[in-house]
C-alpha cells in the first residue's frame, strides 16, 4: 500500500507541476536575461527549496485541511481513501 501511495502522490506531484517550472522565470529567458538552460535551473533550485520550506512550514496548514469534519473519521485515515484521493487528484 505505501508503494502505491507513493507512486500516486509522485505522479499528482508531475502532473501538477509539470507545466509550471519555467513560468516563474520566462521573463528572464523572454528578455534575454539569461539563457534558457540557466533560467531553467534558476526555476528547479528555487522550485526545490520552496517544496523543502513547505515541508516545515505548512504542518498546521496540513492539520488544518486533513478531511477531518468532511468524512468519517474511520475513511480518513484510511490507506485507501487517501489512495483514492491522490489518484483522483492526479488524474483530473
Amino acid at each position: 500500500m505505501f508503494a502505491l501511495l507513493f507512486v500516486a502522490t509522485c505522479f499528482l506531484a508531475y502532473s501538477n507541476g509539470a507545466n509550471d517550472n519555467f513560468k516563474g522565470v520566462a521573463s528572464l529567458f523572454g528578455s534575454r536575461t539569461c539563457s534558457y538552460r540557466t533560467a531553467i535551473t534558476w526555476a528547479t533550485i528555487t522550485t526545490f527549496a520552496g517544496s523543502i520550506m513547505s515541508i516545515f512550514l505548512a504542518q498546521t496548514l496540513l492539520q488544518r485541511f486533513s478531511g477531518k469534519g468532511i468524512v468519517p473519521d474511520q475513511f480518513a485515515v484510511s490507506e485507501y481513501f487517501v489512495l483514492a484521493v491522490a489518484l483522483g487528484a492526479a488524474s483530473r
